[in-house]
């Protein structure tokens, strides 16, 4: 597997995604973003870097809260077109920038204040590497919150085909130490009746993973979230409930560079 897999799946998903993400009812709304706003440090006049910041949802929610600056980077061309467009609209101060985030040598970030990242890590196969990037263009005492696809969730991503074929439904099960690449169809494209189904790729990292690659970087651990479904799912969807208490979508790790 490649970048130019995900790259391309990225750009053929912008819009969907776009529109799946953006409804009241998006999970990124009502348990991502009500988790991540409960330990977002200060943010005003400070510098921040929105890594595979995506079409910059949550870059845009940044910047009501005042900061000096705000960049984002994403691999896809087409997530950056609607980013950029998105901000002409909004008159935002959101940079958007066109990158890997697998290499940042060549963007000339440093001292910056705060790091985030949503939902991205598990298309990084290296995950050494991505801390120690992170940390390199940290300001000291900087603060970072990762959020990421949960473990438990990631493990359940069928194992990649050698003829990269469709998955079978029967193939959603956890397999938490099996390290082979996954491909699977996401929800956005699975429930679209106006695109063909196509395979994502991405990787599975288990929470030690995620923890000893923080740890081995210099960060201090200061919280790790892993949120509950709005109760309001009991009423109204208890199987979408009790789905996510069985395999969380998300754990949010906010870190501090070390002074």
């Amino acid at each position: 597997m490649e970048n130019l897999d995900i790259k391309d799946n990225w750009n053929r998903m912008a819009d969907e995604y776009e529109l799946f993400t953006d409804h009241e009812e998006s999970y990124s709304n009502l348990i991502e973003w009500k988790a991540i706003k409960t330990i977002l440090p200060e943010l005003k006049n400070k510098s921040i870097v929105d890594l595979g910041c995506g079409t910059g949802r949550f870059s845009f929610l940044f910047e009501s809260m005042n900061p000096r600056s705000i960049t984002g980077i994403d691999l896809s061309e087409k997530m950056i077109e609607i980013g950029l467009n998105n901000a002409k609209r909004k008159k935002s101060i959101v940079k958007f920038v066109h990158g890997n985030i697998e290499d940042l040598s060549d963007m000339k970030l440093e001292n910056i204040d705060f790091v985030f990242s949503s939902t991205t890590l598990h298309y990084i196969k290296n995950l050494n590497n991505i801390m120690q990037q992170i940390n390199r263009i940290l300001t000291s005492g900087g603060e970072c919150i990762l959020s990421v696809i949960h473990p438990v969730y990631s493990a359940c991503y069928p194992i990649l085909h050698e003829n990269r074929e469709l998955p079978d439904d029967d193939e959603w099960t956890i397999r938490y130490l099996d390290s082979r690449d996954r491909g699977y169809v996401q929800p956005w494209i699975e429930y679209n009746p106006n695109v063909n189904n196509f395979l994502s790729f991405s990787y599975h990292h288990t929470m030690g993973d995620y923890i000893n690659s923080i740890i081995r970087a210099g960060f201090q651990i200061k919280e790790l979230l892993e949120p509950l479904p709005p109760k309001s799912w009991l009423g109204n969807n208890p199987e979408r409930y009790y789905g996510f208490i069985n395999t969380p979508t998300y754990a949010i790790f906010k870190i501090e560079k070390v002074i």
